[in-house]
């Protein structure tokens, strides 16, 4: 669900966590497409805790990053055919292209490092989930996860590394009532150009 550019803000290692779950989002669109919700996400990597906001609405998603000196927002809007990178720090935001290349190339990308075990099902903060076991490559070697699929909103609701290094869950989930108006870039932020070669690769 989220385009590959978020992931500049991530380390290399959660990169290639998150490209996991964006292939169980991908795989899930359909029930996610009618999901309508806020959440709080928390989350711990490599000893250092952050917190941040996320509202899904049908295939509209907002979701903060946060990065070493605030955060980072990413607005997708499929039915614009666009994506913006909002730094409120700076007030500022880019656009960027939203194409059905980019999806199927992340698609591609996801099922490329990833495998998923269904280990069965489970209740996550009032939520019935599917239960994988993951493992992602990693620097020729494997990284081993278990992340828990909301069977009703359609996507990742927790990750948890075994050695406990990295923890992310939604918390919070409040459905219904997400205002339109978070889907658009802040009123007064400058719109700033695409800097060269700020697309990633995916692996």
């Amino acid at each position: 669900m989220f385009p590959h550019q978020v992931l500049l803000v991530w380390p290399r290692g959660l990169r290639r966590v998150w490209l996991l779950g964006l292939s169980l989002v991908l795989l899930l669109s359909a029930p996610a497409l009618a999901a309508e919700f806020s959440a709080v996400i928390f989350e711990r990597f490599q000893g250092k805790e952050a917190q941040s906001k996320t509202y899904i609405k049908g295939d509209k998603v907002y979701r903060e990053f946060p990065t070493g000196d605030g955060k980072t927002i990413v607005i997708l809007r499929p039915d614009k055919k666009v994506i913006w990178m909002v730094m409120p720090d700076r007030k500022m935001y880019m656009e960027m292209p939203y194409t059905d290349e980019m999806v199927k190339d992340l698609k591609v990308a996801a099922k490329d490092v990833a495998t998923e075990k269904h280990l069965g099902t489970e209740t996550v903060n009032g939520y019935l989930t599917d239960k994988y076991e993951t493992s992602v490559k990693d620097n020729g070697g494997q990284m081993k996860h278990l992340m828990w699929v909301s069977k009703k909103l359609g996507m990742p609701i927790k990750m948890v590394s075994p050695d406990g290094s990295f923890f992310l869950e939604y918390r919070d989930i409040k459905e219904g009532g997400v205002p339109d108006r978070v889907f658009e870039p802040p009123a007064g932020f400058e719109k700033m150009a695409m800097p060269g070669g700020m697309m990633p690769p995916l692996k």
